[in-house]
């Protein structure tokens, strides 16, 4: 039943993250439609967000547009993980390493350190979480951990 859900779930995500690459233009529809026919012959063979994440790796080999959704699933991480927060901790860190090379090295090294969460890396830097809110996507996401 766990299974069932997974895969229910993940054809959900596709299929509006395809409908709505077609709809923003970003891919046309017979490229969606070949994205679709190579998850929907492979949907048998999902049992979890391992599995689908690895079928996803797969398919972004030969559709590059994949990767966003891949990024966009977030397999696997909570909201207060680092790793979600990935691409926007590189932006910050290369716009202020033109004014200060070693606070940007600092910031760097405090994300990459195990452990460390949103709610930390917030905390030491206040004018990263200001950044973080200009992004709508993760602003919803540090407003539901009450940083």
């Amino acid at each position: 039943m766990q299974a069932q859900a997974t895969t229910q779930n993940f054809n959900n995500l596709v299929a509006l993250f395809l409908a709505e690459a077609i709809r923003s233009r970003r891919t046309s529809l017979p490229r969606a439609a070949e994205i679709s026919h190579r998850v929907v012959s492979s949907m048998d063979k999902l049992n979890s967000e391992d599995q689908a994440l690895e079928l996803l790796s797969n398919i972004e080999k030969d559709f590059e547009e994949v990767a966003s959704l891949k990024q966009a699933l977030h397999f696997g991480y909570h909201s207060s993980d680092v790793k979600v927060y990935e691409a926007e901790i590189r932006d910050y860190a290369s716009k202020i390493f033109s004014r200060d090379i070693n606070l940007s090295n600092a910031f760097l090294q405090d994300a990459a350190s195990p452990g460390m969460t949103i709610q930390q890396l917030c905390l030491k830097y206040p004018n990263f979480c200001e950044y973080l809110s200009s992004f709508p996507d993760k602003a919803g996401l540090l407003s539901e951990m009450r940083i």
